[in-house]
């Protein structure tokens, strides 16, 4: 059986299908599945010891007929007996078109309502997640006798998130920055849209090495070359701006081995979900409804702030302007304190 999944993007909605692929190697275990993604998020998914290939596709490319064309004829010659759609756009539902046949079964998750995206977009409602986007990723699988299971959710895995690194990769970068023998916190501050992005990072690095100036804790910022002047240098080096000078995976290995990790509703919040750090992620526009969090997900949020976009939006609507500014900087330091002195406390314990 060749089954072939189809997400394109975005960083943290390719990693959420890895559930997916999970439950259906397990329905299926001698079944070669294939994954076809833009480049420029790859890296969520390569490495999936599940998955046979990937079908990189070229993002700059994604609405060139003859390109498409050319990955249609490529995917035909696969003869996959299932093509499952987890992008459920034109482009993907082109393509599962292309191929459905006589042997070639083709199956679309099912997205929100139609008139629910209207309205939220229109600013006439607010937004209210109906499950989780694992959750709505499995209704494709239905026919295929594979349901989504609460096991993980009853546990306190949450999503049970996959995110694969090199061992070389690993090993390299534990030793350029001695990330097992040093204690760090990172910080993400970036994020695809401004009102997903909290905007006082940079005062909570200088709080945080104030705080635990004692403890000689540093501090690592990870995210891209736009991101890389919202926190400033430490005059004492113990802020390593990693802004736009490493890889996604090179960022889940810095993410791996920190103490705790500080993030907006982004890719870094997914990798640091499954690499499983303790993580304190920040929501404003957005549902966190769409997610299910593992015990060590913290979530922080303006009350007064109801969720009120789909994928955020360049500026707030007056109602929420405040939304993420009213998130005092104070109020974090203290949340990531208790957490630091509960894990530093539990893991004396172990000794």
């Amino acid at each position: 059986m060749k089954i072939l999944i189809m997400r394109f993007s975005s960083f943290g909605d390719v990693l959420l299908t890895t559930p997916v692929i999970r439950a259906i190697k397990k329905k299926y275990p001698d079944a070669t599945i294939d994954f076809t993604v833009y480049d420029t998020f790859s890296q969520a998914i390569s490495l999936n010891p599940n998955i046979r290939k990937l079908v990189v596709f070229e993002k700059k490319k994604s609405k060139d007929k003859e390109y498409i064309k050319s990955i249609i004829s490529q995917l035909k010659k696969e003869k996959y007996d299932f093509v499952i759609d987890l992008h459920s756009k034109i482009l993907s539902r082109i393509i599962g078109i292309k191929l459905k046949n006589s042997k070639t079964k083709y199956f679309c998750y099912k997205k929100r309502k139609w008139w629910k995206t209207l309205l939220v977009k229109a600013k006439i409602i607010d937004y209210n997640a109906d499950c989780t986007i694992v959750e709505s990723y499995f209704s494709a699988l239905k026919k295929l006798g594979i349901e989504f299971s609460w096991k993980n959710k009853k546990n306190g895995l949450g999503d049970a998130l996959e995110f694969y690194v090199e061992n070389s990769v690993e090993k390299n970068l534990i030793e350029k920055y001695d990330l097992k023998n040093e204690d760090y916190f990172v910080l993400a501050p970036g994020a695809s849209k401004f009102t997903k992005k909290w905007p006082f990072y940079n005062e909570l690095a200088k709080d945080l090495l104030k705080y635990f100036s004692k403890k000689n804790i540093k501090i690592f910022v990870i995210g891209g070359k736009e991101d890389k002047k919202i926190v400033q240098d430490d005059e004492n080096g113990r802020i390593i701006n990693l802004c736009g000078k490493i890889s996604f995976k090179e960022s889940g290995i810095i993410l791996k081995y920190a103490k705790i990790a500080v993030v907006n509703d982004s890719g870094p919040f997914h990798i640091a979900r499954a690499v499983k750090t303790p993580t304190f992620v920040f929501f404003g526009p957005t549902d966190p409804n769409l997610f299910s969090f593992e015990k060590n997900t913290f979530l922080i949020k303006n009350p007064n702030c109801k969720p009120h976009s789909l994928y955020g939006d360049d500026k707030f609507p007056k109602k929420y302007e405040d939304c993420m500014s009213g998130i005092s900087v104070k109020e974090v330091l203290q949340k990531i304190i208790f957490e630091y002195e509960k894990i530093t406390e539990n893991k004396n314990n172990l000794k």
